[in-house]
């Protein structure tokens, strides 16, 4: 029901493969090319974001590349860059915009993802994910899952299995999956859905 991150590599490129040749890029978990590079790159951005990123937040990093990648409507990078997307989003822009309140980034926070109408949040001292609105009143009340990979193995199974039509994991499954409580059920029921 939930693949292994190497299975979920290898059925989008199953799905989405023959699409690349049409010109739609972006939907394929594609391996490190230069791991060396990756390494020192996401030592970068965690000394520039005053954080350290969770294990397996930088596991999946090491092994897969998210700078192009997009599933679900959840978009990791659009600029090829991961290390450097991540540093971006979590920056304040040219024009003064910023994604938190206040002067000062909320402390272990970053936003690893974007999403209509999602913003993703990680919790870098305790691994958590967050899925957060912007009307929401506080940052860190949806919290979806205990850590980044169960995040990811969740929304790109849901997703694998909706697109091969095959059954989809109840909203329970996904929540007992991802260790988290009820307030993660829309959000969960939404992704499915997607």
């Amino acid at each position: 029901m939930f693949l292994k991150l190497d299975e979920i590599a290898r059925k989008l490129d199953q799905i989405f493969l023959p699409l690349e040749q049409e010109g739609m890029s972006g939907m394929r978990l594609l391996p490190q090319k230069d791991l060396k590079a990756t390494v020192q790159a996401l030592k970068n951005a965690q000394e520039t974001l005053g954080v350290s990123f969770p294990a397996k937040f930088t596991k999946l990093l090491s092994k897969f590349e998210l700078g192009n990648f997009e599933i679900c409507n959840v978009s990791f990078g659009s600029r090829g860059d991961y290390a450097s997307e991540l540093v971006r989003l979590n920056s304040v822009d040219e024009f003064g915009g910023k994604w938190w309140h206040g002067e000062a980034r909320p402390a272990n926070l970053i936003v690893f993802a974007v999403g209509d109408p999602w913003i993703f949040l990680l919790d870098c001292a305790s691994g958590a994910v967050y899925a957060w609105l912007l009307e929401d009143k506080k940052l860190c009340s949806r919290r979806v899952a205990s850590d980044f990979e169960k995040f990811f193995i969740a929304l790109a199974s849901t997703y694998i299995a909706r697109l091969n039509d095959e059954a989809l994991p109840s909203a329970k499954q996904i929540l007992n999956f991802v260790q988290a409580d009820d307030t993660a059920l829309p959000f969960w029921q939404e992704m499915a859905q997607i």
